[in-house]
């Protein structure tokens, strides 16, 4: 008994983890590209439904949920727009689904073979990634294969009557408790498509018969399947909390419409085929089709009342500038790019200030926050990035061709104080969790090199206010001369904190923990600098009459023969 219980619980286990392997290597293959799509292309509620369908395919609608409420908490998507990406990633999971529904375990061990041999084989990072794709499809039928084994001892044994007895569609108690318990399961496994995996494993073994058995179990798993977004929005934005609980809301109210037609569904879907795990496949698909069909022409109404019924009086963040109609203007384009920047480094300094308020306060819950931002600045870089190199490709002027280069630089300096800024956030935690405590003095140093730092910040938001040819801005030097001073301030304080090393006033251990919190400020300082320089360069300004030029895209570049290169090999000796 003990060891077909194991079995099953490993069988699951591999499944899951399959499915993770598949779903996090299909982002790293493709996650840029994925990203990009996502914000690009939902410019309407149709477009938004596709992207969705096919990322919810590719990754699951867990998976995606996290990506849309992130891009939601960067301003990236609206709350609008979240919606039919959320309509489509549910759509998309059940699509999924049926492709694991063929039960092509026999397969399992050749896929499982080919992809580890192809992920020791290559090494190119893409092939390494879709081998490991493969590799994580066959643990999946492999784990599902193993459950199916399990399950049958234990079905004949009656330990599921209890189950079939209580989670039922034909009466109210059994409809509910079914949905109950399949909701609880999939919220602590995190994935709607293990408790579909696990009925297929179930029907495959005997122990459903029915789509009665079944129906309640997928409704439930569908609703347990929000709670990956739930969590995910912990320290976001409200749009992008709103993001998460109209997933919820939607799900819930979709899984009571599907119940109140579950007589029509009870009589279509055996239609569809006479294999059980196919009816579940196929009921997991329709029921997630209708309500989406049924949702999408009022999901602008809903996304309205979803911002009624949860009012705030927190800050919504600020939009995205990046509009791809602005890039046949080149100028407009680049004056969008810089006002992103200026909202980028907004992002920095507030997780900047967040980071420093939860350190004196000690209060680490304010640091999920700051993780959110630092994801939020991430995939601004990764969005703004795409639209500078989408502007590359049109014909440019000299000094517009110099401004990108610019602009891709300043990004990615913004994007590193983001990081170093939560490095200061991890180190504090850890500060906390060793019981490691700063004499008033030292804490007293550090919130003065936080006020050279803030300052420095608060001036590079401001620099990012586009300046015209005719009207240059000297803030970059402000931002140098402020800088300067930090670099001497930050040179006494730790000559002043050697000094009580050496005397012994100072353990090693606070000593360590007190430099790091140094050097994390000192970096962030150093992206600032180079910012400051980008910004004094001679070109980064904008024209006033070239904003409503136009530029056509560039034809492709044709294919050239590389020129042979005589060189010394002895250079590499040297």
């Amino acid at each position: 008994m003990f060891l077909t219980v194991t079995k099953l619980l490993g069988g699951l286990g591999l499944f899951i983890y399959g499915m993770t392997v598949m779903s996090s290597e299909l982002q790293k293959t493709a996650g840029h590209k994925l990203r990009a799509l996502l914000y690009k292309l939902t410019t309407n509620r149709v477009s938004g439904l596709t992207i969705g369908s096919f990322l919810g395919f590719l990754i699951h609608s867990g998976a995606t949920m996290v990506m849309v409420v992130g891009f939601t908490n960067a301003g990236l998507l609206s709350l609008h727009q979240s919606i039919a990406v959320m309509l489509g990633a549910n759509l998309g999971t059940t699509l999924s689904m049926q492709v694991v529904a063929f039960n092509i375990s026999q397969f399992a061990y050749v896929a499982i073979f080919l992809g580890l041999l192809g992920y020791l084989s290559f090494k190119a990072e893409r092939v390494k990634h879709l081998s490991l794709v493969l590799f994580g499809f066959g643990l999946l039928f492999l784990g599902m294969d193993i459950m199916t084994e399990a399950v049958r001892p234990l079905k004949d044994m009656g330990y599921f009557e209890t189950l079939l007895k209580y989670a039922n569609a034909t009466s109210a108690i059994g409809m509910l408790s079914g949905l109950l318990l399949s909701a609880v399961f999939t919220t602590v496994v995190q994935s709607s498509g293990a408790t579909i995996g696990i009925l297929f494993a179930l029907s495959t073994a005997g122990v459903f018969t029915s789509l009665d058995q079944v129906f309640p179990l997928i409704i439930g798993a569908h609703i347990g399947t929000c709670t990956t977004a739930l969590f995910g929005c912990i320290g976001t934005q409200v749009t992008a909390k709103r993001s998460a609980i109209s997933h919820l809301v939607f799900n819930v109210a979709g899984g009571l419409l599907a119940i109140a037609m579950y007589k029509v569904y009870e009589y279509l879907i055996p239609l569809t085929s006479a294999d059980l795990s196919r009816q579940i496949a196929n009921t997991h698909t329709l029921v997630q089709l209708v309500n989406a069909l049924l949702f999408l022409p009022f999901s602008n109404r809903y996304a309205d009342l979803i911002v009624r019924v949860t009012p705030s009086k927190s800050k919504e963040p600020e939009k995205t500038h990046l509009e791809d109609s602005l890039l046949i203007t080149p100028e407009k384009a680049i004056l969008a790019a810089l006002l992103e920047l200026q909202r980028m480094s907004g992002v920095a300094r507030e997780m900047f200030q967040s980071t420093m308020r939860g350190f004196l306060e000690l209060k680490p819950e304010i640091f999920y926050h700051v993780k959110r931002s630092e994801e939020a600045l991430d995939a601004l870089k990764d969005a703004l990035g795409a639209y500078l190199l989408a502007l590359a490709e049109r014909n440019l002027s000299r000094r517009q061709s110099i401004i990108i280069q610019y602009l891709m630089s300043a990004t990615s300096d913004l994007e590193r104080i983001g990081d170093h800024v939560e490095s200061i956030a991890e180190l504090t935690n850890e500060k906390i969790r060793k019981n490691i405590w700063f004499e008033e003095d030292l804490v007293l140093d550090l919130i003065e090199l936080y006020k050279k730092s803030d300052g420095i910040l608060a001036l590079i938001v401001k620099s990012f206010e586009p300046s015209f040819y005719d009207a240059p801005s000297d803030l970059a030097a402000q931002i140098l001369q402020l800088r300067n001073e930090y670099v001497a301030l930050s040179l006494k304080i730790k000559q002043t904190h050697n000094n009580r090393i050496l005397e012994k006033r100072e353990n090693p251990l606070n000593g360590i923990f007190y430099h790091r919190f140094i050097i994390c400020f000192d970096k962030l300082v150093k992206h600032s600098k180079t910012i400051a320089l980008v910004e004094k360069e001679r070109f980064f300004f904008i024209k006033k009459h070239k904003l409503d030029k136009k530029s056509e895209k560039r034809e492709p570049n044709e294919k050239i023969k590389h020129p042979t290169i005589a060189y010394d090999s002895k250079i590499f000796d040297e």
